[in-house]
């Protein structure tokens, strides 16, 4: 990956936030924009691992940061040296952070227990400085040692200075290159009972150690040497141990900088709310945010039909032109790395095999370069480099030069790019190069919506359209005079007329277009809705059949159950004494009973049975039967025989479909109702257009449709008025905002008509009524 590409879409940034939560430097180091591939296993690999950490990582989590010993290695073959303290240390807190990282990830069965001693050895041995603790096992008696020897010391020199008071200089003893003295008088000194160890500066004091005192400090300094070699013993031997696990180390790191790369991802995906993009040899981004914006960023929709090309990108300057190339550009890179972008998970994208760009200000005093020149070397170098496989993102290409050049060259080098890149990403403000992309087969145009009457841009990206620079809206908004202004508008002229004409008949043909695509969706989605419906609804009556049925077997097993206990005993009665005209009374009311509950549950099946299904004629059906369908037994109507025992029927779900006569039933007739209503109002729209229509015709429209809509049960519907002077578009909203069975309307989304659209929803509860 070329370095330039990645600062000019600033992914550097954007990879750097994201590896910031790496558990070890190594890790975080090894993330770099080299990782960009297209290749498409080692993408489904890291996709199926970063998936697997967003599922784990939902709850709590006990990981803990690692650190750094990747410079430890070297003491593999530096066998005569022991490691340093620190650097041991450092080992016993890898270890233990390894562990939880193996805890994490389910594999406990890894994890050794002489690992585990040797971890707990270490941290509980030694300080995060590297030096032994002093609580240490070993230096405990080594330690008391030194106490019992310094006591001794003490209670000495204390005694000594109390019984020759004459010649001391100190009520308390001093302590001299690590060893006790007193200090007496010079004069005082006596060569035969004393080791002299030094002198005041002033020479009226003399610093002597008594003879036995000697012997007292040197058994301290002894002691003190014993705890000193105990302990690099301690550190010798936790060396040899760590010494000796630095290939398991070694393999270790390389896994936990594996790790790192998908757990960041996958902590960036969860935060952000990233989704996988299906893999489609187009450029599909549904609602792409751009990483580094967080939540200013206005998600951005670019969809590319196969076998696009060129795409040109125009529009009023700072309205988000570069933006939304970036935001392309990384979701691309981020897709290529971790499989995860920001944008909705109905977006697709390709496999690339390089990105190349040209963005920004070039210029360069030291070799003298200018922009324009700056960005012809960078584009020259990028046709000698770029594959069939290639992105290829141009910012304000032909810029810097005489316009009717610089458009002429825009075009040479499109068509160059159309021929030997993937795709080609530009934006431009010349009307001949917009041209010539609506001209040119496998190119097209896409600009950013601008509000003309607030004079602002919305960063929305309305595909298929070119788009005006507006340049002079943005000179004003940038607080340029008002003559100046005014001036630049009188002398605009008529050079831009051709443009809006062709923007104006685009605009008519893409809402032409997303009204047909907006009414195939909402009819599939229908549909789909109905289907899955009446199969949950076949589901749940299956389900409850079968539990009647279990509940009647039960039933019946109760009654034979309890029958067969009373004939035992009728049974019992009649063969011991003489047979009475009581027990000849009993056992014709038992048979009566059975043959009373038999009759009863026939007579409760019948019932049942004629609810649903008149029996008397179910062979025979014609145009206008009313029958009930399938297993669900769905009332519907037949409208015409297909024949070979074939029947089209509309369901009373809306749906129509083509039925097996073996399926179908009479159905028993409705109860009639004794309420008739009869209306000559217009069949119901979802989408109804007004434009053209005085605001007098469009409210009696209105009437209409509502009152349609309500006896359809529709919640909700569209009205395209478009953009006008305004005047309908008012006058609807006016008339909405006073009926009553309207609950809400509102203007519809940039890309499906905007402000010349309005979407409106009904109020369910009027409705009923």
């Amino acid at each position: 990956m070329e370095n330039r590409t990645v600062i000019d879409i600033e992914f550097d940034k954007v990879l750097n936030g994201i590896k910031k939560n790496a558990l070890s430097s190594e890790g975080r180091d090894a993330i770099m924009p080299d990782l960009f591939t297209s290749d498409t296993s080692v993408l489904e690999e890291r996709y199926v691992k970063i998936d697997t950490l967003m599922n784990k990582l939902q709850g709590e989590t006990a990981l803990e940061p690692f650190p750094s010993i990747s410079h430890l290695f070297s003491y593999v073959k530096k066998t005569n040296r022991d490691i340093e303290g620190s650097d041991i240390y450092k080992c016993g807190e890898f270890l233990h952070a390894w562990h939880a990282l193996l805890l994490f990830d389910e594999r406990e069965s890894e994890i050794l227990k002489e690992d585990i001693a040797l971890s707990s050895d270490i941290l509980s041995s030694l300080s995060p400085e590297g030096d032994v603790n002093e609580n240490h096992p070993r230096l405990r008696p080594l330690l008391k040692k030194r106490e019992e020897a310094k006591n001794e010391r003490f209670q000495f020199s204390s005694r000594f200075i109390q019984q020759n008071r004459g010649i001391v200089q100190n009520d308390n003893p001093l302590y001299r290159n690590e060893r006790v003295v007193i200090p007496i008088k010079s004069s005082e000194k006596r060569n035969d009972e004393y080791y002299i160890s030094g002198q005041s500066g002033s020479g009226g004091t003399t610093f002597v150690e008594p003879f036995e005192l000697v012997d007292l400090n040197n058994r301290v300094v002894l002691a003190e040497e014993e705890i000193r070699c105990e302990k690099l013993k301690i550190l010798h031997e936790l060396s040899e141990k760590v010494r000796n696990i630095l290939p398991f180390l070694k393999k270790a790191l390389s896994e936990v900088i594996d790790f790192d790369f998908h757990y960041v991802f996958a902590l960036w995906a969860l935060k952000n709310k990233a989704r996988h993009p299906r893999r489609e040899e187009r450029v599909s981004l549904v609602a792409a945010r751009h990483p580094l914006l967080g939540a200013k960023a206005v998600p951005v929709t670019i969809t590319l039909d196969e076998g696009t090309k060129v795409l040109v990108l125009s529009g009023a300057n700072a309205g988000g032109k570069t933006v939304t190339m970036k935001t392309l550009a990384l979701s691309v890179m981020l897709n290529q790395m971790c499989s995860f972008i920001l944008a909705d998970e109905l977006s697709s994208l390709p496999l690339f095999d390089s990105i190349w760009t040209d963005i920004g200000d070039g210029q360069s005093i030291e070799k003298e370069a200018s922009t324009f020149s700056a960005h012809m070397s960078n584009i020259a170098y990028i046709t000698r480099k770029c594959s069939g496989r290639s992105l290829i993102i141009l910012d304000e290409l032909g810029s810097g030069t005489d316009p009717e050049e610089g458009s002429v060259l825009s075009v040479a080098i499109l068509r160059y790019f159309s021929k030997k890149s993937y795709l080609t990403i530009c934006t431009s403000h010349y009307s001949g190069v917009k041209n010539f992309a609506y001209t040119t087969e496998h190119m097209t145009n896409a600009s950013m919506e601008f509000d003309e009457k607030t004079s602002l841009p919305t960063y929305h990206v309305l595909s298929g359209i070119p788009g005006d620079s507006h340049a002079i809206s943005t000179a004003k908004r940038s607080g340029m005079p008002k003559e100046i202004v005014a001036e630049a508008t009188e002398n605009l002229g008529k050079g831009s007329e051709t443009s809006a004409r062709i923007i104006t008949s685009l605009l008519s043909k893409s809402r032409t277009l997303d009204r047909k695509i907006s009414l195939a969706e909402n009819a599939k989605r229908e549909a789909e809705n109905k289907t899955k419906a009446l199969m949950e609804e076949e589901k749940k009556l299956k389900e409850k059949i079968l539990e009647a049925e279990k509940e009647g077997l039960r039933e019946l097993n109760d009654y034979l159950s309890s029958s067969r206990r009373e004939l035992e005993n009728l049974v019992k009665a009649v063969k011991t004494g003489t047979l009475t005209k009581e027990k000849t009374k009993e056992v014709k009311n038992f048979i009566e009973g059975i043959e009373n509950s038999e009759k009863k549950l026939r007579d409760n099946l019948k019932e049942k049975e004629d609810d649903e299904v008149d029996l008397s004629n179910n062979a025979a059906f014609q145009k206008g039967d009313e029958v009930l369908c399938g297993s669900a037994r769905t009332r519907g109507l037949i409208l015409e025989e297909r024949g070979k025992g074939r029947f089209y029927v509309s369901l009373e779900n809306g749906l129509r479909m083509e039925v097996k006569g073996n399926m179908l039933k009479h159905a028993k007739p409705e109860k009639a109702v004794s309420v008739s209503y009869t209306s000559s109002t217009r069949k119901a729209e979802y989408e109804m257009d007004v434009r053209g229509k005085t605001l007098k015709e469009t409210e009696e429209m209105l009437d209409s449709q509502i009152e349609a809509a309500l006896l359809r049960n529709m919640s909700s519907f569209s009205i395209i008025h478009g953009y006008g002077d305004g005047i309908l578009q008012r006058g609807v909203h006016e008339y909405l905002k006073k009926n009553r069975f309207v609950k809400d309307y509102r203007f519809a989304l940039p890309e499906d008509g905007g402000m010349g659209k309005t979407y409106v929803i009904l109020s369910s509860q009027e409705a009923g009524q």
